[in-house]
């Protein structure tokens, strides 16, 4: 526990300084964390006996991070993002000649650990409050699942992934994601309409996120999926939320905004 105090006390302040400064300080640390991530994927691949390129993931990983985001500035078209993937099986076909199987998996990390840590500098390009916008959802949500689930959890909500998860404690986590939204926009941040969508959307996906982080932990065999934030384990446990809703926001964002 002193651990995970003393590891919070210094990341999340550098975490709210970098949201302040926005632009490249942002984009720069969100490409190390995608790579950080990339990396994580890779070992979960090892502990199934899959045999990955950890430069080729490493590299088409931050590939589509980059064009993902650049197709969000409107200075790229989507099909870029498809001759990528297309010109990553092919690789992945010559390399090893299995492309269904590890061409697939390297698709599943590229998008999974590599495209969608793009939405969090997009989402910042709204403005400093979108991005406040989605850690409030986030963290309300993880919270109000952790302690509700604690506290009143009774029936298991998918046992043969994560046991320790409750049925109480995903109402809880949808409740502290609307909590969330709604505190967003009572500090200014956004509006009433946002936050109350962004809550309720936000909530789902951001314990669905929660699960499927934990569904190739235990199907990998593995506890964390890292050791580089000592007492939190790996990138993908503190970001497994995070990064499935970021996509999420930036659509409603571009619906409402």
């Amino acid at each position: 526990m002193r651990q995970r105090i003393l590891t919070a006390l210094v990341a999340i302040p550098l975490l709210l300084l970098l949201i302040v400064l926005g632009g490249w300080y942002l984009l720069g640390i969100c490409l190390l964390a995608s790579a950080i991530a990339l990396y994580e994927f890779y070992c979960f691949a090892q502990g199934l006996g899959y045999n990955l390129s950890l430069s080729l993931l490493l590299t088409g990983g931050l590939a589509a991070f980059l064009t993902m985001y650049l197709i969000g500035e409107n200075k790229l078209n989507f099909s870029a993002l498809i001759v990528l993937i297309i010109f990553i099986l092919l690789v992945e076909m010559f390399r090893s000649k299995a492309v269904l199987k590890n061409g697939s998996l390297t698709i599943l990390g590229l998008i999974y650990a590599g495209v969608l840590f793009a939405f969090i500098p997009l989402i910042r390009n709204f403005g400093f409050g979108h991005i406040i916008l989605l850690f409030l959802v986030t963290w309300g949500t993880d919270s109000f699942a952790y302690f509700i689930g604690i506290k009143f959890g009774q029936h298991k909500l998918w046992p043969a992934v994560s046991p320790k998860k409750s049925w109480e404690g995903a109402l809880g986590g949808l409740l502290g994601g609307i909590l969330g939204g709604l505190v967003t926009a009572f500090l200014g941040f956004t509006t009433p309409l946002i936050g109350l969508i962004t809550g309720f959307f936000g909530g789902i996906t951001a314990e669905v996120g929660d699960l499927m982080e934990s569904a190739m932990k235990r199907e990998s065999n593995v506890k964390d999926s890292g050791y580089i934030l000592p007492g939190h384990g790996g990138i993908l446990d503190r970001v497994d939320s995070l990064i499935l809703l970021a996509p999420v926001i930036y659509f409603i964002l571009q619906l409402f905004v």
